[in-house]
């Protein structure tokens, strides 16, 4: 293979969409042309700054794929004797930044449309798969029909709780949550769902290990929460005792 056919596919190997027959050429001639590691170094450059600016997710596979298969075989033709060489690399420059520019959109409408993964949900997963972790089951307050459980560790120092068959609750009523310890009673805030029937979650805002707090809870309040800063006003919707 001439060199000039060689320089041409460095964009392409920068971009890893060589087939296997060049990129072995590309890779025994690259160590011998100080002027291609310096153009390799150059698109390198570029494929840094577009990876920067993309979202931190990766494309679905197919899509990757893909995209490789279709740089793989989309080789320039030799240059034409009536065409200046740097008018080829201009053309390829382009080909590489559109190339590079498309993995950054399919990265990006990958993220937009990816299903959202709610924090709690994912909490409660990670906890489920540690050695160590533990599972309080609530009681039902309000309607016996709700179920759920508290999942933390030995160490409390996260906990979540996974409900489901919550009571369905009007526009100008809130839940609220209740941390209980041996001295004080405090709310830690007001929540809503979406389908308080399906299975939700709830992150608890500790400011100490779980073991040290005597119990959990949830009441139903009117919208702005309950009047008193110290108590709930309305009935228990569910309750999660802690054990020694």
């Amino acid at each position: 293979m001439k060199r000039d056919e060689l320089l041409d596919l460095i964009p392409a190997y920068a971009l890893g969409a060589l087939d296997a027959n060049d990129l072995a050429a590309v890779e025994a001639w690259l160590p011998t042309d100080v002027e291609a590691q310096h153009l390799l170094a150059e698109y390198e450059a570029l494929t840094d700054l577009l990876v920067l600016a993309a979202p931190a997710q990766s494309a679905p596979a197919h899509l990757s794929a893909d995209l490789r298969q279709r740089l793989g075989s989309t080789r320039p033709q030799p240059p034409l004797q009536a065409l200046p060489k740097p008018t080829l690399r201009r053309n390829w420059m382009l080909v590489f930044i559109g190339a590079a520019a498309l993995v950054v959109v399919v990265a990006g409408l990958w993220l937009l449309l990816r299903p959202a993964v709610d924090p709690g949900e994912a909490l409660y997963e990670s906890l489920s798969n540690r050695p160590d972790v533990r599972t309080i089951a609530l009681t039902p307050g309000l309607q016996e029909t709700t179920r759920g459980d508290l999942m933390t560790t030995a160490a409390g120092r996260e906990a979540v709780i996974r409900v489901e068959n919550l009571p369905v609750i009007g526009t100008d009523q809130t839940f609220q949550l209740w941390l209980r310890d041996t001295d004080s009673v405090r709310s830690g805030g007001l929540f809503r769902f979406d389908n308080p029937q399906g299975e939700n979650y709830l992150i608890l805002p500790l400011e100490k290990p779980v073991t040290e707090y005597v119990a959990f809870g949830v009441s139903l309040e009117p919208a702005g929460g309950s009047p008193f800063p110290d108590k709930a006003s309305g009935p228990r919707v569910f309750r999660v005792e802690i054990g020694a």
